[in-house]
């Protein structure tokens, strides 16, 4: 090239951004008397009527609670988690509008909890499955489980795509915890499949974090497909990735 010749710049290199590892703080003592007074004036639950134990107060925090998360993972699932109020997260609750501030703190805390309560029911759903050997046996039953849904509606896999993409936006407050539930997802995968080397079960030349990475994320791309067209068999779906399984990482 002559020695005039205009260089031609290197394409930007993408700016990683750093890990921000999510905690979860419990409920200060302050938080828990803010959300018994403001449940001391609500009306009976089902069950807490005439003739009826009245629960204590560690039972009405507890379903408080539950039905904060559940009604913030319906709103996430239908509008994503940017438009929704904590107003509204709490008259979905039948609850009053301030009752998941006083519980969750903000609306980032009780975000944190949703995410949390989506990793919870999941692995509920992989310990329902018949018991699994380690190694490749617990790989095929991870894979088995993504397309376990007890929900005709998916309100947890809708709510948790949202919050994927969300995530990624810039300066959410969702990535440290969408993230901390990724890193943790790989790391699942990734011992099993290093156990699965160890037996000798699966190929030693198999690099663990690529692997768990590269089946995490196909396997989240069909439920994404899945509800985006709606017709997509799942169950064809499931026996090829398990055949996928098999033929890329098992020890021949």
């Amino acid at each position: 090239m002559p020695a005039d010749a205009p260089s031609r710049s290197a394409a930007p290199v993408p700016r990683k951004r750093p890990a921000r590892k999510a905690v979860v703080p419990a409920p200060t003592p302050a938080a828990e008397a803010q959300t018994d007074a403001a449940l001391e004036d609500l009306e009976p639950t089902a069950g807490e009527g005439a003739g009826a134990a009245r629960m204590t107060q560690a039972e009405r925090r507890a379903l408080a609670e539950r039905r904060i998360l559940d009604a913030a993972l319906e709103l996430v699932a239908r509008r994503g988690s940017v438009r929704m109020t904590l107003a509204e997260v709490g008259e979905a609750a039948g609850y009053s509008r301030g009752l998941p501030a006083h519980r969750f703190g903000n609306k980032a805390g009780l975000l944190q909890r949703v995410v949390l309560n989506i990793g919870a029911r999941f692995e509920a759903r992989r310990l329902a499955l018949p018991q699994h050997r380690p190694g490749l046996d617990a790989v095929r039953s991870l894979v088995s489980t993504y397309f376990v849904r007890d929900d005709t509606r998916w309100i947890e896999t809708r709510a948790l795509l949202v919050m994927m993409t969300e995530g990624f936006m810039e300066d959410s407050e969702l990535n440290p915890y969408i993230g901390e539930y990724i890193r943790s997802s790989i790391s699942r995968l990734e011992q099993h499949i290093r156990d699965g080397i160890a037996l000798g079960e699966i190929r030693a030349d198999v690099d663990p974090t690529t692997a768990a990475t590269l089946l995490l994320g196909a396997l989240r791309g069909v439920l994404h497909q899945r509800l985006v067209l709606g017709d997509l068999s799942l169950d064809k779906v499931r026996n090829l990735a398990l055949q996928m399984v098999d033929r890329t990482l098992a020890a021949h």
